[in-house]
Order: structure tokens, then C-alpha cells, then sequence
């Protein structure tokens, strides 16, 4: 009796362990949005009013929203490297490759 509980002692807790160290989703990597997001085009909740200072990165999937009258705005060029991407009435100099947000002008297409 004693060996019985012992063994399902033992093997109850080799399948918790092994629960801790599981993969996440593919989504909560950061690279994509989740699945059902994705299909109705529209950006995670915790998104939708963020404003990313300096420092911070900017979300791959806001990467793409490139625009390039940024004289029209009074911006300065962006430098090699680094582009302009607008995100709502926002605008940020990021960088390229890694999406590090280098300035933040907030509500300037307003």
C-alpha cells in the first residue's frame, strides 16, 4: 500500500514539473498576434491605447506602418537605420531591425 502511494507520489510530480517548463503559444512570443485577433485584423487589448515611450520597443506588427512626410510634420529625417512609423495619431522613430523606439511624438497627426 505504502509503495502504491509512494509511486503515484512520484509520478504526480514529475508531471507537474514538467507543466512549468512548457513551451508558450506561438502568439505570446510577441511575434504575432493570437490567432483570433489576427483573423479579425485587430490589435491586442492591452494595444489598442498604448503610446510607447523611448526605450521601449514597438510591437512587430506595428513595424510596418511606415510613412515618409515627416517634413510635413516638422520631423527630422531618420536617420540610417532607423524609420518613421505611425501607429494611430502617433509617431515614432524606431529601428529598424529591432523596432526600439528612439523618439516619441505623441498625438502629432491629429
Amino acid at each position: 500500500m505504502r509503495n502504491k502511494f509512494l509511486t503515484a507520489l512520484i509520478a504526480g510530480s514529475l508531471g507537474i514539473g514538467g507543466a512549468a517548463f512548457a513551451e508558450p503559444p506561438g502568439h505570446a512570443k510577441g511575434h504575432e498576434l493570437p490567432p483570433g485577433l489576427a483573423k479579425q485584423g485587430k490589435v491586442p487589448p492591452g494595444h489598442a491605447k498604448k503610446m510607447w515611450q523611448r526605450g521601449e520597443y514597438l510591437p512587430h506588427e506595428y513595424r510596418t506602418y511606415q510613412f515618409d512626410d515627416w517634413a510635413r510634420y516638422d520631423l527630422r529625417p531618420a536617420p540610417a537605420g532607423y524609420r518613421w512609423v505611425r501607429v494611430d495619431d502617433d509617431a515614432y522613430l524606431t529601428e529598424i531591425t529591432t523596432g526600439l523606439v528612439a523618439q516619441a511624438v505623441i498625438d502629432l497627426l491629429n
